[in-house]
C-alpha cells in the first residue's frame, strides 16, 4: 500500500509539472485533488479519501471537514495539505 502510495505521489508530481510547466497552472495539491475527485463534482468523499490518502482516516478526514457537511472541499484539502502530520 505504502509503495501504491508513493508511486501515485511520484506519478502526481510528474504530472502536475509538465501541466504547470505547460501553462495548466497545476501544482502538485492540485493533481492530488483532483485525482482525489474520482466524480469531478470539486469535493472528496470519504470514500474517495479512503481509496488514496490518510485523509481516508475517519478521525483524520473529520479533523480537516471544517464545515461538518460530510465532504473535503479543495479549500479543505489546502489545509490537510498544507498541516498534515507524518501520522496523517
Amino acid at each position: 500500500m505504502t509503495r501504491y502510495i508513493l508511486t501515485l505521489h511520484l506519478l502526481t508530481a510528474v504530472y502536475a509539472g509538465q501541466a504547470s510547466a505547460l501553462g495548466g497552472g497545476m501544482d502538485l495539491k492540485d493533481g492530488m485533488f483532483w485525482h482525489a475527485d474520482r466524480d469531478h463534482n470539486e469535493q472528496i468523499t470519504l470514500q474517495e479519501a479512503q481509496e488514496i490518502y490518510s485523509l481516508g482516516k475517519q478521525e483524520v478526514f473529520e479533523k480537516y471537514d471544517t464545515s461538518s457537511d460530510g465532504v473535503i472541499t479543495k479549500f479543505e484539502f489546502y489545509d490537510y495539505f498544507n498541516r498534515r502530520s507524518e501520522t496523517e
